[in-house]
């Protein structure tokens, strides 16, 4: 076999329905002629384990090509050349399914697995590409997708002097999809934030065009996870919605019977749950930037019905916030604007400050987790500028710096017990500020 190309791929998460990078190199009379490689805007989440291994992060991929831009030019060369890789069939499933995320036909391909050569051919304790590579003396830097494909190429240049394999050896890839039942459980966040959005504008006679957009929104930041069930049947309900362009009420009803309240998790308690429908509830009657009196009379409901939930946050504030209102009877256009600020700032995950900020002698804590590396690295980024680490919050504490991957184990969904600690210091006057990494790096690149 003479002509080919060798492909490997880098995904940021464990789901492999999305990409971060592409390595292709093209080989023609057995010499590698071209070789391609990009950075992949996957517009998807990035996992700890996943960036440690690659070394890829979501800052790193922010201008970078997403997959239907560059899919265009890599198409004709993985449809019309025999596909060459390690476990090669792992890397057509992953741009099959990263394919289908985004409505792109999904082609067949004919490839050649060094896997399966290495097995048959070189009788070794391990078979994993690292590992071969040693025992061949081919020297390359592993999970790198352009290198990984050099080495995948030198593998099976190395075999294919020693067996000649024809290309007659090639198989044929034809993806099926699949949809599984269970899910990540991290995503009942997103679930039952609509299950709330669903509880506000199924009492509202219409619906308001921010409304509608929150739920185009939803779709959109959503739509990579329909190889789950209950994702896949929310999204053909709200494609088809969205393709009208407006709900009414009989479009509402099909939403209530497909968007269930996840009221069990492996990993979140019945409260921060609860919590997660009202975060989506606050999410809808403040989309236009003003709560009416009849939705914050429907949040008190609501608030009346769970009252499980008193003493977490942010339930204590948005009860006592509502309950301000409802005694003025009449709420005024400023009072609607200012109540809808008020509310929004409760279930953002952080108050950011853009303003400028000194590190040197200053005391830190981290929450959550950092797309520009671990919280050992952060620390030891600040700590080289002079600020000094605390694994709590407390009143001495200048700064939280809060990671904008969030994290699953957060008490409150989409909000941190540190967060919720700091802002209450903030109400009594601390001097804690609550700052995102955004605004981090903004000060530690100058």
């Amino acid at each position: 076999m003479n002509d080919y190309v060798v492909l490997d791929l880098e995904n940021p998460n464990f789901r492999q329905n999305s990409i971060c990078a592409i390595g292709i190199i093209l080989v023609r009379d057995n010499k590698a002629v071209e070789k391609i490689y990009s950075l992949i805007n996957p517009e998807d989440t990035f996992d700890r384990i996943n960036m440690d291994i690659t070394k890829i992060a979501p800052h790193m991929v922010e201008d970078s090509p997403t997959l239907p831009n560059f899919w265009p030019k890599i198409r004709e060369l993985l449809t019309e050349n025999i596909v060459v890789g390690h476990n090669i069939t792992y890397d057509l499933r992953v741009l099959s399914k990263s394919l289908q995320r985004y409505h792109i036909p999904i082609p067949d391909f004919k490839y050649v697995c060094t896997l399966s050569l290495s097995r048959k051919y070189l009788h070794l304790p391990s078979y994993k590409l690292e590992n071969i590579a040693k025992k061949l003396h081919i020297i390359y830097n592993p999970h790198n997708a352009i290198e990984d494909a050099r080495a995948a190429y030198e593998l099976f240049e190395y075999i294919n002097r020693h067996e000649k394999i024809p290309s007659t050896e090639s198989k044929h890839y034809h993806y099926v999809p699949k949809v599984v039942e269970k899910y990540d459980p991290k995503l009942s966040t997103n679930l039952n934030n609509l299950y709330g959005m669903l509880r506000v504008i199924l009492f509202e006679e219409y619906m308001t065009e921010a409304q509608f957009k929150l739920f185009e929104e939803w779709y959109d930041n959503n739509r990579q996870y329909n190889q789950y069930l209950i994702f896949h049947k929310i999204s053909l309900e709200l494609k088809r919605i969205l393709d009208k362009g407006h709900m009414d009420s009989a479009d509402k009803k099909s939403l209530v019977n497909v968007v269930e309240f996840i009221s069990i998790s492996s990993i979140y308690s019945k409260k921060t749950l609860k919590v997660q429908v009202l975060q989506g509830i606050i999410k809808a009657i403040t989309a236009d930037g003003k709560v009416t009196l009849e939705e914050l009379t429907h949040l008190k409901r609501w608030l009346l019905r769970n009252t499980s939930l008193k003493g977490s946050y942010p339930y204590d504030k948005i009860l006592k916030i509502t309950n301000v209102m409802l005694q003025k009877c009449f709420i005024t256009f400023d009072d609607q604007e200012k109540l809808a600020k008020q509310l929004t700032e409760l279930i953002t995950p952080i108050k950011t400050s853009n303003e400028q900020f000194t590190l040197k002698n200053k005391i830190f804590c981290l929450s959550g987790e950092f797309k520009h590396g671990n919280k050992e690295k952060i620390t030891y980024l600040l700590e080289k500028e002079g600020a000094i680490a605390k694994t709590s919050v407390s009143g001495k504490v200048d700064y939280l710096f809060v990671g904008d991957l969030g994290s699953p184990a957060w008490k409150y969904g989409n909000i941190g017990g540190k967060i919720v600690k700091a802002q209450k210091l903030q109400d009594n006057g601390g001097k804690i500020k609550i700052i995102s990494e955004k605004n981090l790096f903004k000060i530690l690149e100058k």
